[in-house]
């Protein structure tokens, strides 16, 4: 019995999710040394993860799947929830953001088995994301703020972390031949 596009999706979800958070921990527990904060560091291996999410599970599915694994983070932090979700729909806002001025700026779709695609969608991705999450502290969590220099230092983190991803990714596919797999996954959902 084969599985739907959307049962392949769900289950990837189901699978991505708690991976998402533990790619989180871990990064904290390796780069403790190079953390400003629980929120930036100058290393953030899970950033290629959100890049990912969305490049293969699509940009709804992406953003659901990033959204649930920040919220799935947030028992750690002593924040309320309105807190928790706006940092949840910042993490998961800027790879879909960064995808969509990808194919805007480019005309065209960012072609998953271009490493050249993926680093400019990156740095896309790093400046965003350092941005959104800076709007959502500003709004309600303004102790975020520990340094002037903490945007920058979060810009390179995201970059450093999602473009050793993209080539790990790259060198990962290549090697097994997976871009069929994933250039299906990421199709949305058509109607048959």
């Amino acid at each position: 019995m084969r599985l739907s596009l959307t049962q392949e999706k769900i289950l990837l979800l189901a699978l991505c999710v708690p991976l998402f958070a533990g790619a989180h921990l871990f990064n904290g527990w390796v780069f403790q040394q190079f953390e400003l904060s629980v929120n930036i560091s100058w290393v953030y291996l899970p950033a290629f993860l959100r890049v990912a999410y969305v490049l293969v599970l699509g940009p709804v599915w992406g953003f659901s799947t990033i959204f649930l694994g920040s919220l799935l983070l947030s028992n750690d932090y002593d924040d309320n929830l309105l807190h928790n979700i706006t940092n949840s729909v910042a993490s998961a806002l800027g790879p879909v953001l960064a995808w969509g001025l990808f194919r805007l700026m480019k005309e065209r779709a960012l072609q998953i088995s271009r490493l050249s695609d993926l680093v400019q969608m990156c740095l896309l991705y790093a400046l965003l994301n350092a941005l959104l999450h800076h709007v959502a502290w500003s709004y309600n969590q303004p102790y975020q703020f520990l340094s002037p220099d903490q945007l920058p230092i979060m810009v390179i983190g995201d970059l450093t972390g999602a473009v050793l991803g993209a080539v790990l990714f790259t060198a990962v596919m290549r090697r097994l031949k997976l871009y069929d797999l994933v250039a299906r996954l990421s199709q949305d959902d058509k109607p048959t």
